[in-house]
């Protein structure tokens, strides 16, 4: 049996996750561990969930239990926030990483609702000024954005899932407090050309099946232990491609509905936010998170050799403003 930390919340688990920060390898009784924390127990899961009131794509919600089933990668069942059940498939001993990945994003995600946190899908990193958190649709390059700023000294907090703080101050009207941010699984995700342009080719890359990326577990050579630390979340950033490839980078606040559409656009599994927060709840904390964190829209041109005209229009959210 192993214990974790993982960013807001702890994880006591019959199985090693290797990317996870461990606490402690704990004997086989659980007495005495915190009662708060998520238990993650190998057992059996059912095929279907009994009158489920949503559903999507692999996942049914019923209650306060939401059943993942990945055929033959396995199933997963989490229950309140509070457990999760975890029944592999038959080629789980061959490919293991199918279960991990499932498990790092969308069932944490599941997790992280349920207890009242909120999953953003960001590249987040920590700067001067706080955390920024970079979205985009898929291929904008959200992977590529963050290890062009590792590779400049900005530490990475995830790749893929950022864990909101104080969800419930952001879905009722109330005073404004810090927008913590804790950290997701600590790897990035970049293809073997991003690697070799921003000299990361010395870390221990390893191949992402399915991908045609190569994925590493941080922390890179030299760079010490995973940043785990939470921080105040002080900015938001949308990636768009230049139309015009000659056109220069730019930075530009968006305000409004703009704002709005971005902050969903990152939400990670918005049918699964909205079925267990509810329609209402999830319009008040895009509102409202709209409202009390700056939202930017970062145009620039696409191209390694261009990264530099991207990153030099981060610079003023990249500085401490003073």
């Amino acid at each position: 049996m192993y214990r974790y930390r993982h960013g807001a919340f702890g994880l006591v688990s019959d199985l090693a996750l290797p990317d996870l920060v461990s606490d402690a390898v704990t004997p086989a009784d659980p007495a005495g561990f915190d009662a708060t924390a998520v238990r993650l127990r190998l057992e059996a899961v059912p095929e279907a969930l009994p009158d489920p009131h949503k559903t999507g794509l692999l996942w049914q919600a019923s209650g306060d239990a939401v059943l993942f089933s990945l055929g033959e990668a396995g199933r997963y069942l989490v229950r309140g926030g509070t457990s999760i059940g975890v029944a592999p498939g038959p080629d789980h001993d061959s490919h293991p990483d199918r279960l991990l990945n499932w498990l790092y994003g969308s069932v944490f995600a599941a997790v992280l609702l349920q207890r009242g946190l909120m999953p953003l899908h960001v590249a987040s990193l920590r700067t001067a000024s706080g955390l920024l958190a970079i979205t985009g649709p898929s291929g904008a390059g959200k992977s590529t954005m963050a290890g062009a700023l590792l590779a400049r000294g900005h530490a990475l907090l995830a790749d893929d899932l950022l864990q909101i703080d104080d969800v419930a101050g952001l879905t009722r009207p109330g005073p404004e407090t810090i927008i913590a941010g804790w950290p997701g699984v600590p790897r990035l995700r970049l293809s073997d050309e991003a690697i070799a342009a921003f000299g990361l080719g010395h870390g221990d890359w390893v191949p992402v099946e399915g991908r045609s990326k190569s994925g590493a577990l941080l922390p890179l050579g030299g760079r010490g232990r995973p940043d785990r630390a939470p921080g105040a979340l002080v900015a938001l950033v949308e990636l768009a491609a230049a139309p015009d490839p000659e056109m220069p980078a730019r930075l530009d606040r968006l305000t409004g509905l703009d704002a709005i559409r971005a902050i969903h656009g990152a939400l990670y599994r918005p049918g699964l936010s909205q079925a267990l927060l509810g329609v209402v709840g999830l319009r008040a904390f895009s509102f409202n998170l709209a409202a009390r964190l700056p939202v930017w829209r970062l145009t620039r041109p696409l191209g390694f050799d261009r990264i530099d005209a991207g990153i030099a229009a981060l610079a003023p959210l990249l500085s401490r403003q003073d």
